[in-house]
């Protein structure tokens, strides 16, 4: 179910020219930047390898395509507070595409709304706002527990035996 509501989420984001990396890239700014505008790089970074198996150096190759045409979204400068340290800041396209992603998300999920009653609109909005605040106040601790959650687990190297369980 997540998969398919977030992905279909997602691909209205995108409006057909956008990347997931890209359309999370701008939602992240919009959401947690500087007046929903810039936000330092390492904070990217650090959300989006939380969301996505992705490397820095694929966030920093994304980050480039979005600065350079056709795109033009955002820039990359020096981070006001610290030379060594990148400000990632929306550009006047940016914003207008934020807002177009706003527009084509609003459409979106009220295709799926006129498809519900009344009741069961109110019901899905609580349900869901309820479940927001649990993860919100539950997912610090859960990623404390051994630092790996929400990643699989690692497997154990091959090593040519067969395995022999109490069942053998």
């Amino acid at each position: 179910m997540h998969y398919k509501i977030g992905i279909g989420i997602e691909d209205a984001l995108r409006g057909g020219r956008l990347s997931r990396h890209q359309v999370a890239i701008l939602w992240l700014i919009r959401n947690e930047g500087e007046g929903g505008r810039s936000l330092a790089r390492k904070e990217i970074e650090r959300s989006i390898t939380r969301w996505f198996e992705i490397g820095n150096s694929a966030i920093s190759k994304t980050l480039r395509v979005m600065a350079r045409p056709p795109f033009k979204l955002l820039d990359v400068r020096v981070h006001p507070e610290s030379g060594r340290e990148r400000e990632v800041v929306l550009t006047a396209r940016g914003v207008t595409e934020i807002d177009q992603m706003v527009v084509r998300g609003q459409a979106f999920v009220q295709l799926m709304v006129n498809h519900l009653s009344v009741p069961e609109a109110l019901d899905g909005v609580h349900f869901l706002t309820r479940v927001s605040d649990i993860i919100d106040r539950v997912a610090p601790a859960i990623r404390e527990v051994g630092g790996s959650a929400g990643k699989p687990p690692r497997r154990a190297a091959a090593s040519g035996r067969k395995k022999v369980s109490a069942e053998s």
